[in-house]
């Protein structure tokens, strides 16, 4: 009721100044000032009615809005618009969806699985789904002024296969098929490789190599392009004997990318004094990461659930390759 007011008073001024017999106001032309004055009034009316929306004319918001709510306290109606997150999980080689657990986290607040439907431009949001069959990589955008897509890619968890070889007798090193001799004071040069499945991937984040041998090896030194030079990872690990011992190297996601490339880890066994014993196995393994929601409600990744004081593995499995050294 208030802007009818308002738009006929300011109609009803203009004719009065067009009927004066001044010929300006204001320092301006009387016909000037009174045009101006029918306009607004006749517009603030036209406005109240409805026409001007009608006709895709809004003064009072810029661009495709959605009309509010009346104001209780002048009748106007009040344009607003509120973007939207939508989400999406899908195998990175082909259009299958992936459900399982989602995690929706906006910016310093604990992840929850409740969706962030409506999203505030200019926040940072991240979306994980946790699922037991793909290994799911975390998207992270910041909400724009309309809706904000977020598609996270998934890696079906495939397999790999390890094998071994003698760099200086030339012969496999796989399940006992072939003995690698290791006496006292010998050496070994054994290089592993690791082939994936393409389109698949049993460890697509990375994770840790795991060399672990009888005690009397006094030194293994590792190489290769996908061997990271620090650790980021957290691993518990038990020896299979009490007689063994172990070494850690971190791998980059490289490794096992999906492509089903060929990977290979050059590694130097030297031996102590006493010989390893006929028929004394030595395992390789690759412990892959993932991601896993923390107490404190972050996505992180890792090998296990370190931040939670949990020693239970993130990854969906692991690769061994177990293999045997001679007298």
């Amino acid at each position: 009721m208030l802007i009818w007011i308002i738009g006929a008073i300011l109609a009803l001024a203009g004719l009065a100044v067009y009927r004066r017999d001044e010929k300006k106001v204001a320092g301006m032309q009387k016909g000037t000032v009174a045009l101006v004055l029918v306009i607004l009034g006749v517009g603030l009316i036209a406005l109240q009615l409805g026409y001007l929306e009608g006709i895709g004319i809004s003064p009072l918001s810029a661009g495709v809005v959605v009309q509010g709510p009346a104001d209780s306290s002048t009748g106007l109606g009040v344009s607003t618009y509120q973007p939207t997150g939508d989400y999406a999980t899908k195998d990175k080689f082909s259009a299958t969806s992936v459900s399982g657990t989602s995690y929706y986290k906006a910016n310093g607040q604990p992840a929850t699985t409740t969706a962030k439907t409506n999203t505030n431009p200019g926040v940072e949001y991240t979306y994980w789904v946790d699922n037991s069959s793909y290994y799911v990589k975390p998207v992270t955008k910041t909400a724009g002024d309309k809706v904000t897509y977020f598609v996270a890619d998934a890696f079906a968890n495939g397999t790999a296969t390890v094998t071994g070889y003698d760099l200086v007798n030339r012969q496999s090193v796989s399940s006992g098929a072939y003995n690698t001799s290791m006496g006292a004071n010998d050496q070994a040069n054994i290089e592993f490789t690791y082939q994936g499945t393409a389109k698949q991937s049993a460890g697509p984040f990375g994770g840790v190599f795991v060399l672990e041998t009888n005690s009397t090896i006094s030194s293994v030194t590792c190489t290769g392009d996908q061997l990271l030079s620090d650790n980021p990872y957290h691993l518990t690990y038990s020896v299979t004997a009490t007689s063994n011992t172990f070494r850690t190297w971190a791998y980059s996601s490289e490794m096992d990318d999906g492509s089903g490339s060929v990977r290979t880890i050059q590694c130097q066994f030297q031996n102590g004094a006493t010989a390893v014993g006929a028929g004394s196995p030595y395992y390789a393994k690759f412990i892959p990461a993932n991601y896993y929601v923390t107490n404190e409600g972050n996505i992180v990744l890792d090998t296990e659930k370190f931040l939670n004081d949990d020693t239970t593995r993130t990854g969906l499995g692991s690769v061994t390759l177990t293999s045997y050294w001679g007298a």
